[in-house]
């Protein structure tokens, strides 16, 4: 058996990007930094893969247990195959040099069913060529196919005692659909195979496809010669725009006289070029600073996480609602003394955390930065960013935590937690009782006090510029 030149994950890649292809399978050094966010989704994606394979009892794992046993997985798969196993996780086929792992394959007579699991709450583009590129496998590793079937998340369902998989999954065939692809996936392996025999990558430029449907690996190598400051560091230009100017090779400079620009856009650009801050405060924004200064006894920063589970963990919850888990809070005087809570997630914590929340609401106020849905009244001085009236030159994305950090020069402490995001996955681990949980617990911690730190810093920052 000839090693594997491509998988799954890479045919997507190329079909992406072939520059991206070449540099992941012989350029990998040029790579950039996995960030946390990405790796907590693809974490939720294979919790539900297993939680899926439910569907179908009594299967048998053939999947590799390390990268170098893909050979030996596909051997097991054929071994299966040929004894009659009914329910095959993992599957391991292998043809025209490309390898796959299907997630159930499940004997039906002479044929078999195959099924992919998505971890979403509906079918796009991409999943569709995932399973093209599975069925061309599958029937050139001599896999009689029944049906192919995509099976995603229904986010309607409400748990009501044990989690029901038949209505928590929808299952959609797709058989004639990916039959449909069948000769432009062979024509999109010989391409991709073809292109990995060259010496050098291909020359593409940068554009829109360097980000969809995911973003590429190589930005930081492939963008490293886009002109700084660009275009892409203007938080509210449209990206289509961003894009249409960036084939027009419009400078940065250029686009001030620009008449589709407006005038918030003209401002960001200027700070961008200056790389100086600009504070002008609303009268109305003001008005709200002063009253929550004077108004009440209490004066507090707070921070609320949420986790979206992509399964319903608690019951009358829907796959992928947004629950609390854990909230801090830090008064604005007294020194900064900090109460916090994480839930141990017995029961659903989003009504035991704004329960709490709630019960320490009586004559207080909180100020907080993008704090969304907490169900109690917030200043939440990100609108101070978003309404213009406070730009930094390091918001080039969104606004968000980590970029008002640097713009206030505070030291990041992200190594273990660098987003809501993570803290969210974290705890999800947690409550699945991860063997570094304390750990995780004590990361969660430090980032709550971050964030409230954060808050307090922007919150003085502003007003003593009143």
């Amino acid at each position: 058996m000839e090693k594997h030149i491509l998988s799954k994950s890479t045919y997507i890649k190329g079909e992406q990007c072939l520059k991206q292809l070449y540099l992941h399978k012989k350029r990998p050094f040029l790579r950039d930094r996995m960030p946390a966010e990405r790796l907590a989704i693809f974490s939720r994606g294979t919790n539900v893969g297993i939680y899926a394979q439910e569907l179908f009892p009594g299967g048998i794992d053939a999947g590799p247990k390390h990268p170098s046993q893909y050979r030996k997985a596909v051997i097991r798969t054929a071994e299966l195959v040929e004894t009659g196993q009914e329910v095959i996780y993992e599957a391991a086929f292998q043809a025209n040099r490309t390898l796959i792992l299907l997630d159930i394959l499940v004997k039906n007579g002479d044929y078999w069913d195959a099924y992919e699991v998505k971890s979403s709450k509906s079918l796009s583009e991409i999943y569709y060529k995932d399973a093209a590129l599975q069925f061309f496998v599958l029937i050139n590793a001599g896999i009689k196919i029944n049906s192919f079937s995509l099976i995603h998340i229904d986010e309607n369902y409400i748990r009501n005692g044990e989690i029901e998989k038949e209505k928590l999954f929808i299952t959609t065939d797709v058989t004639e659909e990916v039959k449909k692809r069948y000769k432009q996936v062979e024509k999109n392996i010989n391409n991709q195979i073809e292109v990995l025999s060259g010496d050098h990558s291909p020359k593409i430029e940068i554009g829109k496809h360097c980000f969809d449907p995911y973003d590429c690996d190589f930005i930081g190598h492939c963008w490293k010669g886009l002109k700084k400051p660009s275009v892409f560091d203007i938080p509210s230009i449209k990206y289509d725009d961003k894009y249409e100017y960036l084939k027009n090779k419009t400078e940065l400079i250029d686009l001030k006289g620009d008449s589709n620009i407006t005038a918030v856009q003209k401002q960001q650009i200027e700070v961008q070029i200056s790389k100086k801050a600009v504070l002008s405060l609303s009268e109305d924004f003001i008005s709200k600073l002063n009253r929550f200064k004077i108004d009440a006894k209490g004066k507090f920063a707070i921070k609320i996480l949420n986790f979206i589970p992509a399964l319903p963990l608690y019951d009358k919850t829907k796959p992928y609602q947004q629950l609390a888990f854990a909230f801090a809070i830090m008064s604005l005087e007294d020194d900064g003394e900090i109460e916090l809570f994480i839930s141990e997630g017995k029961a659903n914590p989003n009504n035991e955390i704004l329960q709490m929340i709630n019960n320490l609401t009586d004559n207080k106020r909180f100020t907080c930065y993008n704090n969304k849905n907490s169900g109690i009244d917030l200043l939440d001085l990100r609108s101070v960013c978003t309404n213009n009236c406070f730009y930094h030159p390091a918001m080039t994305q969104d606004f968000s935590n980590k970029e008002l950090s640097k713009a206030l020069g505070i030291k990041p402490v992200w190594k273990s937690v660098e987003s809501d995001i993570v803290a969210a996955q974290y705890y999800d681990e947690i409550l699945r009782g991860h063997k570094k949980s304390e750990e995780k617990h004590a990361a969660i911690i430090k980032y709550l006090k971050k964030e409230l730190t954060l808050v307090k810093v922007f919150y003085d920052y502003l007003y003593s510029k009143i």
